[in-house]
């Protein structure tokens, strides 16, 4: 972008200001109790006044719905999606939008202000942030390009904690033990206090501790346990996928007069798993077999945030600056890679270290005058450097190498391949946003955030045998993209308890580069695509009501949208069995949301939600579609066409001072494409399944005590299947990630 593009995208937020500095400042809007308030258009509005699919939990609904992590959030909302990465982290899809491994982000998740905009690697993912004492969730669906940025194609999730409160000291906390079927014990407690420091600051800590219990076991492979379709190899350790998930949040609120908010913020949470959640489809029940040995993984993401709030006299100003600091190390047992291309067995690891720092800065300005016009405007930067590297370790491995390659170059090591590479993503966007009050019922409202992109890649390798698996260095691919993303709505209120929309808005992701891959390879297709790819993008045309009914008694919420995608990033498996990334087609989404609400007595809730999605590839490249297997008119990989759930909830006073409750809900996910890696994977799907969840308990003024039971029917819904030949053998085995068996607990809440 040109310092002339990026003054006028600065000038014009600025514009709207001038008349509304000596406009007199609105008065704080009253909202009723019951009320769900948002800040999904980055001011405060009652969820039923926004004009844009929102799906809204507060912290007493996350309670009641017994939303605890990702897995159990996507299941109650609407075209929501995710595929497991590792223990504590996933790849989240919406509306049909998902991501690739070494992409970016199609859908952006923020905790607070602060985006998780990093590129997704072999083994990590997005975190699960623990939801433990949030304030809310908030999940926006649709491409939210003009207020969020980039990564936000299908939409964006938002994580709001609470936030410290100078007016009382309060503290609560919950501890839980279960068991899982076949499998092993968890344990966890979680505890949040806020401490008053001043009459104009406060303190307030969260800390989580949880024990995921195991039910995996490992065995110890050899050759015939490798190869055969039923594996007979030695046990050698019951329950092995369990984990071990710590997190601490801190934050300090001061009030420094004159309208002046300080807010400094850390997050930290690190996961420690002993092997993945993945078993192979040889073995009986949920076994897994390893050549060498336990396949420990650690991520480890820091937060820090600092934002400040001044209000201006009609405007409101907001600067957020954050630095995100991320490693992660996994070691993954590949010798069934090796058996796949020499067939024989040498047993060795994939050793993939990882690191992310990213640093953010926005600046907007919000107006809070009562006329007719209301605005926002602002800048962001944001600028990531990762590296991944890949390293093979193992001396039957090597020895093999040198044995059909060599003789090496001195003596041979159990290193024998070496990859580093390293990215740097940066995005400098200037956006505005105004809202018009044409009438009392119709509202107008136009924004547009103009950026530019930029991607820089290198890469280095070293192996036994110089030429094998090494491609050459990559000094230095560049990628660079200016662009503009805008939205248009009309928002039409014939009532006070109904809100209509209609609107047409553009999200975009970054591109990138693609490494140099192996001459000796001999792959063709990769060669010839070039080392760079293009951002992706989506314009989305939706239509959507919100209505209130009975005296809030009935609350329905309903969309409908068709979404076109340009130039969709995939990773494409070339027939030489190197991946490379790609603009590999165009693709359509037609869907329709509904939320439906009801509470027939203070004692009665009941809630329910579907989701259809048909979305399918329009235009596909020959080549690409001829290696990776897909073709115009097929289904688009990890989307169910349906997904719905229903909640309910019996509460019935037993005492003055106590009620008994009872909860049930039952989650249905439909059959989903597999993910392109193949032929192996062509026109596979993987099977629709139900879940079904039950709380029994009593609450009080300070205690509440329940019994649960997760996935009470035992099913094994399959979460993503690995079926490429890095990591099982085609024809006997694939990984397969199923939803955790049967789980019954105990939680205790002490409450604030």
């Amino acid at each position: 972008m040109s310092r002339r593009m990026i003054l006028i995208a600065l000038l014009s937020g600025t514009a709207f200001a001038v008349p509304a500095m000596g406009q007199e400042a609105a008065p704080q809007p009253a909202y009723d109790e019951g009320d769900i308030v948002v800040t999904a258009q980055r001011r405060e509005s009652r969820l039923q006044d926004v004009p844009q699919a929102v799906t809204a939990f507060s912290a007493d609904t996350l309670q009641r719905l017994a939303i605890r992590d990702t897995e159990s959030l996507v299941r109650n909302t609407p075209s929501l999606t995710f595929t497991p990465v590792g223990p504590g982290e996933s790849n989240i899809g919406l509306r049909g939008l998902t991501t690739d491994l070494g992409l970016a982000p199609a859908v952006a998740v923020y905790i607070n202000d602060t985006p998780f905009d990093f590129r997704t690697d072999a083994y990590s993912g997005t975190p699960n942030i623990d939801l433990f004492d949030m304030q809310r969730i908030e999940v926006l669906r649709g491409p939210q390009g003009t207020l969020f940025g980039s990564s936000s194609t299908g939409g964006t999730v938002r994580y709001i904690t609470n936030q410290p409160d100078a007016s009382g000291f309060d503290a609560h906390g919950e501890a839980f033990v279960n068991s899982v079927k076949g499998g092993g014990e968890g344990y966890g407690a979680k505890a949040a206090v806020n401490l008053p420091l001043a009459p104009n600051a406060a303190l307030r800590l969260t800390g989580t501790y949880e024990k995921i219990a195991g039910y995996i076991d490992r065995y110890d492979a050899t050759l015939a346990g490798l190869t055969s379709p039923e594996s007979a190899d030695a046990l050698v350790e019951k329950n092995a996928n369990d984990a071990e998930i710590f997190s601490l949040r801190g934050a300090v609120r001061l009030e420094a007069g004159d309208d002046l908010v300080i807010t400094p913020s850390l997050y930290f949470q690190r996961i420690d798993a002993d092997n993945p959640i993945a078993t192979q489809t040889n073995l009986a029940g949920f076994g897994r077999a390893s050549a060498v040995g336990a396949e420990p993984s650690r991520t480890d993401l820091l937060v820090a945030n600092l934002t400040i709030e001044k209000d201006l006299g009609g405007v409101e100003l907001v600067s957020s600056s954050s630095y995100l600091h991320k490693t992660s190390d996994a070691t993954l047992d590949y010798t069934a890679l090796g058996y796949n291309i020499f067939g024989e067995f040498a047993p060795f690891a994939s050793l993939t270290p990882a690191k992310a720092d990213t640093y953010v800065q926005e600046l907007r300005l919000t107006s809070s005058n009562s006329g007719p016009f209301k605005w926002i405007a602002g800048v962001y930067f944001s600028h990531t450097d990762q590296s991944l590297g890949q390293i093979f370790e193992g001396q039957a491995f090597s020895d093999l190498l040198d044995a059909y390659f060599g003789p090496a170059d001195g003596p041979v090591g159990p290193i024998n391949y070496d990859y580093m590479q390293k990215t740097s993503d940066q995005q400098i966007a200037g956006f505005a946003e105004v809202n018009f009050q044409a009438t009392e019922q119709l509202e107008l409202i136009a924004g547009v955030r103009v950026y530019r992109l930029k991607n820089t890649l290198s890469a280095t390798c070293t192996e036994v045998i110089p030429g094998i698996l090494c491609g050459p260095d990559t000094p230095g691919v560049t990628a660079k993209k200016t662009s503009a993303s805008p939205r248009f709505t009309v928002n039409y209120k014939p009532s006070d308890n109904a809100t209509l929309y209609a609107t047409v808005s553009r999200g975009f992701r970054a591109g990138g580069a693609n490494a140099a891959v192996p001459a000796a390879l001999g792959c063709d297709l990769a060669s010839s695509v070039g080392q760079v790819f293009s951002p992706d993008s989506v314009w989305n045309y939706e239509v959507g009501a919100k209505v209130d009914a009975l005296d809030r008694v009935l609350t329905v919420n309903g969309a409908a949208y068709r979404i076109k995608q340009k130039g969709i990033q995939l990773a494409i498996p070339d027939p030489c069995g190197s991946t490379f990334f790609a603009n590999a087609g165009d693709a359509r989404i037609d869907g329709a949301e509904l939320e439906v609400n009801v509470r027939p007595s203070t004692f009665v809730t009941l809630s329910g939600q579907v989701s259809y999605a048909d979305a399918k590839f329009t235009d596909v490249p020959v080549d690409f579609g001829a290696a990776a297997g897909y073709a115009e008119g097929d289904r688009t990989p990890e989307t169910p066409r349906w997904k719905f759930a229903l909640s309910s909830e019996l509460r019935y006073p037993v005492t003055d001072a106590w009620e008994a409750y009872v909860r049930g809900s039952w989650q249905h996910v439909g059959k989903i494409p597999f993910a392109i890696d193949g032929v192996v994977s062509s026109g596979r799907f993987r099977p629709a399944y139900d879940i079904a969840n039950f709380d029994i308990g009593a609450e009080g003024s300070m205690i509440d005590v329940s019994l649960f039971v997760r996935n009470a029917f035992n099913r094994r819904g399959v979460l993503a299947v690995g079926s490429g030949a890095v990591s099982t053998i085609p024809g006997v085995y694939e990984n397969v990630t199923y939803v955790t068996p049967r789980t019954i607990g105990l939680t205790v809440r002490i409450k604030g």
